[in-house]
């Protein structure tokens, strides 16, 4: 009887995967052959869409579908511990930025724990002209004292990538505490050490540097990954 009740079980399983991947798949070829606009007529006409509230969250899903049914070999460790909300955040951030999938884990975990601009923190990142004059291990030492637990619990086991993001993160975020709104200093002092943050001002009577005018020309490209993390935060 028992195994009966198994067998049943599993074909019960099996039944709810392959009816998933139907759905799934029917929904992307509708996207492909009648865009995201008539599937949310669509929906709409079946009653499916109740409020306005609800029909600007479907929108919101149905333009990241085809995103979360792509995965590479490669981040099938990094997709095992996220959820729904996390892996439209874990593409949006790959879609904009050059990061690699330890990197973009580590923003994700980051997110959980400290509330900071995350758009800001990824286009200083992913700046083309971004030359980092210092050091990671110059950043650890500076934080580790205020970061201690939250150092101590995600960089164990972690990959070198994954480390080197969180802890430069980390110390965005530090900065972005000492120095609140004041950009040019927040990112002049993430790309040198503070000798050279002196010397740099002393011989230009400015903090503003190329990489700030770079971050203001393509932060708005990042803009929507912080509008959907405070979503998720809500």
């Amino acid at each position: 009887m028992k195994s009966n009740d198994k067998n049943i079980g599993l074909i019960v399983v099996l039944t709810m995967l392959m009816m998933t991947m139907v759905i799934t798949s029917s929904t992307i070829l509708f996207l492909k052959f009648n865009g995201k606009e008539k599937l949310m007529y669509t929906l709409d006409s079946l009653g499916i869409i109740k409020n306005m509230k609800q029909k600007k969250y479907l929108r919101e899903e149905i333009e990241q579908f085809p995103y979360l049914t792509v995965f590479h070999k490669e981040e099938k460790n990094v997709f095992s511990g996220l959820d729904h909300e996390e892996k439209i955040l874990y593409y949006k951030i790959k879609k904009y930025s050059y990061l690699n999938g330890g990197e973009i884990k580590a923003v994700i975990d980051l997110m959980k724990e400290l509330n900071f601009r995350y758009d800001y923190f990824i286009c200083a990142q992913s700046n083309r002209s971004y030359d980092s004059l210092i050091s990671t291990e110059y950043m650890y030492s500076v934080i580790y004292d205020k970061y201690k637990s939250l150092i101590d619990m995600y960089l164990k086991g972690s990959s070198s990538d994954y480390k080197e993001m969180y802890i430069r993160g980390i110390y965005f975020h530090y900065l972005s505490n000492i120095y609140k709104d004041d950009l040019q200093r927040i990112l002049i002092e993430y790309n040198m050490e503070p000798y050279d943050v002196k010397e740099y001002f002393r011989r230009n009577n400015t903090f503003s540097s190329q990489f700030y005018l770079d971050f203001v020309e393509n932060i708005d490209m990042y803009k929507d990954i912080y509008r959907y993390y405070l979503k998720t935060i809500i």
